[in-house]
């Protein structure tokens, strides 16, 4: 009876094999509908971002606040999952005060605000009484205030940059446009090649989905967009082959900043820090690489805007 029910079930199984494939191929189906989601939201969002951050000035200021914030509160839910209490309350005024002084005189006075935010977590923890874990209260609140605030307010001193060189304001609508660029087009890039063609895992035990052929699809895409966009965004600060080589360091930077907040939802067994973008996830899971890239570009195009 044993051996006549398995050849029952296989005659079945042969009988229906659309099941199979259906299943076979749904991992795929999933990935281009995740697309799909992406290429909307970026649809709708990204034309909103781009007419505030062509605005600049006090408006773009409080864009930024908005992602500082969104990212701070994820990160700190992130901490929440690990049982941790970070001083949340400073980590999202953090969040609010440092993007306004990176706009205040050119970033002037940034590094003062970070130092008071830091003083001031320590303070604050002299009176949290039974508390066993102050060194990691401590230490997790200022990852917060550096990880989400403070970089983020390179975004503000991005946009700012032509007026340390007397250059037209419009000017840096086009660096934070290229800093942007080649960052998401080596995040799309990465996507697109890995899903086509990814066969070697690059990091499994970190991000199972990433692979080294997207890693390159997405060096390859940078490096591109980065010599092409200098062209018209740049043109007359950097060369094309300038140009290239920042996109190769927002194609790196990038990778490396979506691995960290992959390893840090990993460790916190959190898929996505929110849902606040449909098809993205949270405000980290959308500029997480944008918080690697756009510090190191902002240094590296200060001294090439003359």
């Amino acid at each position: 009876m044993h051996f006549a029910s398995s050849r029952t079930a296989s005659a079945a199984s042969a009988a229906r094999p659309d099941r199979v494939n259906r299943s076979s191929v749904r991992p795929s189906v999933r990935r281009w509908v995740g697309l799909g989601q992406r290429l909307l939201a970026v649809a709708l969002m990204v034309p909103a971002f781009l007419l505030i951050a062509w605005r600049g000035e006090a408006y773009f200021v409080l864009l930024v606040n908005a992602i500082a914030l969104t990212g701070t509160i994820e990160f700190c839910r992130l901490l929440a999952a690990k049982g941790q209490r970070p001083h949340r309350v400073l980590a999202l005024g953090a969040a609010v005060m440092l993007p306004w002084l990176a706009y205040v005189r050119e970033g002037a006075f940034t590094e003062i605000g970070l130092v008071l935010v830091v003083l001031a977590i320590l303070t604050a923890q002299l009176f949290r009484r039974d508390d066993d874990d102050a060194l990691v209260h401590i230490a997790t609140s200022v990852l917060a205030v550096v990880y989400v605030g403070w970089l983020a307010g390179y975004l503000v001193r991005l946009r700012e940059l032509p007026l340390l060189a007397a250059l037209p304001y419009v000017r840096g609508f086009h660096l934070l446009c290229f800093a942007l660029l080649v960052t998401w087009m080596a995040d799309t890039g990465a996507y697109l090649v890995g899903s086509l063609a990814g066969r070697h895992k690059l990091a499994p035990h970190i991000s199972p989905a990433k692979s080294v052929e997207g890693a390159f699809g997405g060096l390859a895409f940078a490096v591109a967009t980065g010599a092409l966009a200098s062209l018209w965004l740049l043109d007359g600060i950097v060369s094309a082959s300038i140009g290239a080589l920042l996109g190769a360091l927002a194609a790196a930077c990038g990778l490396a900043g979506d691995l960290v907040e992959s390893r840090l939802k990993r460790d916190a067994h959190v898929k996505d820090t929110s849902s606040a973008i449909p098809g993205h996830g949270g405000a980290l899971d959308r500029f997480d690489s944008v918080l690697f890239t756009t510090p190191l570009l902002y240094y590296a195009l200060r001294f090439l805007v003359r």
